[in-house]
């Protein structure tokens, strides 16, 4: 059908994740990177997982979040790797189905590490709706 002149092109449908950027810095990747090579594997198949999925309410591994968190928008994706919870906290972009991750994090207990993770979130949160901070499209593995 490539010589057909009536296709219609859809847009992709699936969502769309961004990391944060602090300067040229990416504190996500550098989250991403510490993890050993099953933790990325399972954040990429999280991913991968969560990307096709239509209403995030239904994502895996997503929870909304509780105090000044919530009042940011701030939600969380939970998995277990490298023997402890992983977090990775994030917010909703301006357009639909973006995602931009604020940053990563472990939880054991009631206690998250680094400790001033949830306040670096909410802080990231409110640069994000400000537009005072960039962001950059975190690729999808398809290949893992």
């Amino acid at each position: 059908m490539s010589n057909h002149t009536n296709v219609i092109q859809f847009p992709v449908s699936g969502w769309r994740f961004f990391d944060y950027l602090e300067g040229a810095k990416n504190p996500i990747e550098a989250w991403y990177q510490g993890l050993s090579e099953e933790g990325r594997d399972t954040f990429d198949a999280l991913l991968k997982q969560n990307q096709k999925i239509d209403l995030s309410i239904h994502w895996g591994g997503m929870k909304p979040m509780q105090g000044d968190c919530k009042k940011e928008g701030i939600w969380e994706w939970r998995f277990r790797a490298d023997g402890r919870q992983q977090r990775i906290l994030g917010v909703f972009g301006q357009q639909r189905k973006q995602a931009i991750f604020l940053i990563g994090c472990n939880h054991k207990g009631s206690v998250y590490q680094p400790p001033e993770c949830l306040t670096t979130a909410v802080r990231r949160a409110k640069a994000v709706r400000e537009r005072k901070v960039d962001v950059i499209e975190r690729k999808v593995k398809s290949d893992f």
